[in-house]
């Protein structure tokens, strides 16, 4: 990819341009979260604004000509997500509008996991009831600390010298842990830090050959 091809984007990222103050004089803006988050992008903003805004209601009601659109457009939305993930009709989507943070949490409340754990200061299941959550060394604090405020315990997978995932060390912890009804591995697809790619589809063929379940956080 050429700096042309990107340049149509970054003309229309808002604040692209800003200038701010600084002790050594005016400064254009230069910014470095992208990871975290993006900034705002002026043919979104515009049409959110312009076209969605002037029919902002309640979705899930069909009684008003608002309403109909809001909800036939979260519904649209909800297909065109479907569509650039490869999901089918047995996958369900589930929107957050707190980033993944927000997500793991509830991810956490639907598998019944937060009723319990250092949070509640309750062990409130047998230990062998309890469900193992694996973790990489790479997390973000959401997919890391979040599982300690859970029913679960949390183990972190090893890494190798080169600092990717230890597969050996995720399968030896397998092993170990291999009467727990639930076994649960909650990855990165991507380091925020290094950009290190851990091999999600690997640890994920892993733990389905031990029954157990993998998700991955695609945030980043």
């Amino acid at each position: 990819m050429t700096e042309e091809y990107f340049a149509p984007f970054r003309k229309n990222i808002i604040g692209n341009e800003w200038m701010i103050d600084t002790p050594f004089g005016q400064k254009q803006l230069i910014y470095a979260d992208w990871i975290a988050s993006g900034r705002l992008y002026k043919p979104i903003e515009e049409k959110m604004l312009n076209v969605f805004g002037p029919w902002v209601a309640n979705t899930h009601t069909e009684t008003s000509q608002t309403g109909t659109l809001m909800t036939k457009s979260y519904q649209y939305a909800h297909q065109l997500i479907k569509q650039h993930v490869h999901a089918n009709a047995q996958d369900v989507i589930i929107t957050y509008g707190f980033g993944m943070t927000g997500v793991v949490n509830k991810l956490q409340r639907i598998l019944g996991l937060k009723f319990c754990g250092r949070l509640f200061n309750a062990a409130c299941l047998a230990e062998r009831d309890k469900p193992i959550v694996f973790v990489t060394h790479m997390e973000h604090h959401s997919n890391h600390t979040s599982w300690f405020e859970t029913a679960a315990d949390v183990e972190v997978i090893g890494h190798t010298p080169e600092l990717e995932v230890d597969l050996n060390d995720l399968e030896d912890k397998l092993k170990k842990y291999k009467d727990r009804k639930y076994k649960i591995a909650s990855v990165t697809a991507c380091s925020n830090v290094t950009g290190i790619q851990p091999p999600y589809y690997a640890i994920a063929q892993l733990m389905h050959s031990y029954g157990g379940l993998c998700f991955v956080d695609f945030a980043a």
